[in-house]
């Protein structure tokens, strides 16, 4: 053999020797079908809320490529729940990610046949061949528990499960099954946290393993349930980190008579927001968390994982509540994870973590919603991020499809939690322009006053109160916030940050236009019991409320029809896009009302303001607010209005804090109903005690007074904006949607300050600009609902 081909050998054995000693990963074979070696490093991703987060969103905010990504899929798979699985699997296919399936099954386990397991692998076969995918299938998880309608039937499931793998070994290589309970400390769960069923029977004997006649915590928590090691690819676990349990009572179950009866069943709960104790994790790995003295058992990970030669998946995470109480939220999550991740030496099978990165109320304590994101700030999407590198597998899985682009900008950073609402841009400079420009205004209209009497709208014919209960004044600044209304939403479809949001940043939008319908509700109120009577008032301001609904219903289902009409550009109000470049489908549900008969979910959605345009998402919260105004109102004219503003005070603060999710509607993110009733509800008792507000305005201490405030505005404005660092802290009381001090200060004094203003010169004003403001004000609902049509149309000729 000639030297040369001496030296290409030698090259060639280094070559091999080498890549010998790389630490084993997971990759795809050039069919795309994942290899999994029985040991390293393991695959890591989240369980995201795939309302209102997605994939290219959340590995911006960790800086890092997850290997893998976990959904929940209603099973068998439905014409909706396919489309979810299908939008999933198009979100994580440019990342090169494995997609892990939860099925929860939506019938009785005995209804669920090979036709079902056919479908589904059906499904999974095309997007594997289109997308190079793989999954693993985690078929009705948590089993073992009680909280789930499929839970604690081992012979059922056992043969469902059976069912799915061996239709997925047979058609679907791409595809694994996971076998995946629950933690069994607190087993059988009789008193479990959201127990869907305390008074069941238990399926079968077969769950008493010590035959004592009793379920309790002497049984066996997992063989039951076990489908056999030739029908399971990799098992799973589910471990929480909740806190301190406080215990349960009543736990045992009756295999014929099941638990105590309903009411008679407890569980203390959990101390939560407590920092994990040391080994924690590793406990639970052992088997040797939660048991109580005495109740040891073979470590689920010995019986399962090692016997059968089976990597492990753990779906975890570490709760927090939104609140000033208990330990810091960076320690306790920090602390679960490295746990997680210091394990994975002495558990070399556990080759998958899951981790849910959701926000959601919990039974385990009290139905709270609770925060389980590690990305939910920057500070912890960069302390999980330094840990995660190099200890976990990250990067693409399998082969990224050339023909799959992700668009959204590496560099930028998405909120998953940022409405479809137009987002107030206040600067620095702006506040100082603004304070001292409505200092001017003021001085000027309170010169006016003096110098032209004849101009005010008390010197103006008819401007007393109308029969009807008509504001002029109102109107014409109802008026004049539509226009800025429609000039924001086109801005927004031109490019989006522009002069009008720099403009509601420094002064007021959305929440002014809130206090002055409550203001114009209270100032009509008076008169309209005073014709019908006040329950028959109160009838009519809820009739409003479904008014109110009715359009944005309409208008939904227009804006569908509309974009079925060729030519024409509809994306513009039923897609937002997020400001790291992501867009948003608000519409995802819409395309099936089309069908005959529509499908109840989508109807359901669509009733529940869950599907709709985007630019119509105030009318969703003045629908929700008008319900409460007759009770509002019923109170302030019994004199109660300090009861009122105590509670709205209340709940705002309980807005603020608690930050309550009480529906899926889109105006409950863009508008939170308890933060923004805080205005509403001030409408209401300035319009109901109008005419004691109309007399102090006309004592000069008064209008001296609201000199003064916006004098100290102007000065303490200018005196952050020139002080350089302290001008950022200043700024972050104007971020708009929720409503912190900033806005609210400015919706009180721009709103003071302008009827100032209409008042002084209110004869020239509604001779000229008002003849336009004054109408579009009173017909505030259907220009609303018309600019949707501008917006559609301005989309399409620009």
């Amino acid at each position: 053999m000639s030297p040369r081909r001496w030296r290409s050998l030698a090259l060639v054995v280094l070559a091999g020797v080498l890549l010998s000693l790389l630490p084993a990963a997971a990759h795809a074979d050039d069919d795309g079908v994942l290899e999994l070696p029985a040991a390293g490093p393991p695959l890591f991703g989240p369980g995201l809320d795939w309302s209102d987060d997605s994939a290219a969103a959340y590995r911006d905010r960790l800086g890092l490529t997850p290997s893998l990504y976990e959904q929940r899929v209603e099973y068998p798979v439905t014409e909706r729940s396919g489309a979810f699985l299908e939008g999933f699997v198009r979100q994580l296919a440019p990342q090169g990610a494995v997609a892990v399936l939860s099925l929860e099954p939506s019938v009785p386990l005995r209804d669920l046949d090979p036709s079902h397991a056919e479908a589904l692998a059906e499904r999974l076969g095309a997007l594997h061949d289109e997308l190079g995918t793989t999954f693993l299938v985690r078929f009705a998880p948590e089993m073992n528990g009680t909280w789930y309608a499929w839970g604690q039937q081992p012979g059922a499931f056992v043969d469902a499960f059976r069912t799915v793998a061996d239709v997925l070994h047979t058609s679907t290589p791409e595809a694994q099954t996971v076998w995946s309970p629950v933690y069994g400390a607190g087993y059988p769960y009789g008193a479990a946290y959201g127990d869907v069923d305390p008074d069941r029977a238990s399926a079968s004997d077969a769950l008493d393993t010590d035959g004592n006649g009793r379920l309790d915590g002497r049984d066996d928590p997992y063989g039951p349930y076990w489908p056999g090691p030739d029908a399971v690819d990799w098992v799973g676990l589910t471990l929480y980190h909740f806190g301190i349990d406080r215990g349960r009572q009543d736990n045992d179950l009756d295999p014929v008579q099941g638990g105590a009866r309903g009411e008679e069943e407890r569980s203390i709960g959990f101390d939560s927001d407590v920092e994990p104790e040391a080994g924690a994790f590793r406990a639970r790995l052992e088997e040797e968390f939660g048991y109580g003295r005495g109740r040891g058992r073979s470590p689920f990970y010995e019986r399962f994982a090692e016997r059968h030669d089976l990597p492990l998946l753990v779906e975890t995470g570490a709760v927090w509540l939104p609140d000033p109480a208990g330990d810091p939220e960076l320690d306790i999550k920090r602390t679960w994870w490295r746990q997680v991740l210091e394990s994975l030496d002495d558990y070399p099978l556990l080759r998958g973590i899951a981790w849910l990165e959701q926000r959601r109320p919990e039974a385990e304590v009290d139905g709270r919603t609770v925060d389980w994101r590690a990305t939910r700030s920057t500070d912890l999407a960069r302390a999980l991020a330094a840990d995660l590198e190099g200890t976990v597998v990250l990067g693409p899985i399998t082969d990224v499809p050339e023909q799959t682009t992700d668009p959204t900008p590496a560099d930028e950073t998405s909120d998953p939690d940022r409405a479809a609402a137009v987002e107030p841009l206040p600067t620095a400079r702006g506040l100082v322009i603004a304070s001292w420009c409505l200092l001017a205004l003021l001085l000027v209209a309170l010169a006016t006053r003096r110098l032209r009497p004849g101009w005010s709208w008390s010197a103006a014919r008819g401007s007393a109160d109308d029969p009807g209960g008509r504001d002029e004044r109102l109107d014409a600044l109802r008026g004049g916030l539509l226009v800025v209304l429609v000039l924001a939403h086109l801005e927004v479809l031109s490019g989006g940050r522009g002069p009008v949001a720099h403009l509601m940043g420094v002064t007021t939008g959305p929440e002014a236009f809130v206090l002055l319908s409550g203001a114009a509700i209270a100032v009509g109120h008076a008169p309209l019991v005073a014709r019908v009577g006040e329950v028959a008032a109160g009838a009519r301001l809820w009739r409003r409320a479904a008014v109110l609904w009715f359009a944005a219903v309409a208008t939904t289902l227009l804006v569908l029809g509309l974009s079925y009409v060729p030519g024409l550009r509809t994306a513009a109000v039923t897609t937002w896009t997020t400001p790291a470049g992501e867009r948003i489908d608000l519409f995802a549900d819409a395309a099936p009302l089309l069908d005959y008969p529509p499908p109840w979910p989508s109807v359901q959605r669509l009733f529940a303001l869950e599907t709709g345009v985007w630019s119509l998402n105030i009318l969703g919260l003045l629908a929700l607010l008008s319900l409460v105004a007759p009770v509002v109102l019923w109170l302030l004219r019994r004199r109660l209005w300090w009861l009122v503003l105590g509670a709205s005070w209340a709940a705002y603060a309980w807005g603020v804090l608690g930050s309550p999710d009480w529906t899926d509607a889109q105006f409950d993110a863009a508008y939170p109903p308890l933060v923004w009733q805080v205005v509403f509800v001030h409408g209401l008792v300035l319009g109901h005690h109008r005419a004691a507000l109309a007399r102090c305005w006309g004592s000069r201490w008064a209008r001296a007074a609201l000199a003064l405030g916006v004098l100290a505005l102007a000065v303490a404005a200018t005196a952050a904006a020139t002080h350089g660092t302290a001008a950022s802290p200043w700024v972050d009381w104007w971020p708009g949607r929720d409503l912190p001090a900033g806005r609210l200060v400015s919706v009180l004094v721009v709103g003071l300050v302008a009827l100032a203003v209409l008042t002084a010169w209110w004869v020239p004003f509604r001779a000229t600009v008002g003849r336009a403001l004054v109408p579009l004000g009173r017909a505030g609902l259907a220009v609303l609902v018309a600019h949707v049509l501008v917006l559609v149309a301005w989309s399409t000729l620009v």
